[in-house]
């Protein structure tokens, strides 16, 4: 007839994280065919990513995260046009929020390989 009593305080906290790939093969072979990006804690609301060419014309835009969820993707077409863009090194800019309010903004590249 023996009790016990055990406590233990659990804090669950929204961390952070996102993981932008730095290159992509949309070749229809099944592999890494879209650019998507793994993330957690962001605000969508604050979400924007572009895709510029080497010429700095747009060639992709989204302010939708699940737009670029990997079940979605990027498949390397030009969002006006819908042509496949030729292989090559592109440059992204990206901005966010975290949940705490910080805010984020990226600049890099992404190799695009065909």
């Amino acid at each position: 007839g023996c009790a016990d009593t055990m406590q233990h305080l659990v804090t669950i906290t929204d961390v952070y994280s996102i993981y932008v790939p730095n290159s992509f093969t949309p070749d229809l072979d099944g592999i890494n065919d879209k650019f998507c990006l793994v993330y957690n804690a962001i605000r969508e609301a604050t979400f924007t990513f572009n895709v510029f060419d080497r010429f700095s014309n747009l060639v992709y835009t989204t302010n939708n995260i699940q737009d670029l969820s990997c079940e979605n993707g990027w498949d390397g077409t030009h969002y006006k046009t819908g042509n496949d863009l030729p292989m090559g090194t592109y440059i992204y800019q990206i901005y966010y929020q975290d949940f705490e309010g910080w805010k984020y903004q990226e600049k890099s590249e992404i190799i695009l390989i065909r």
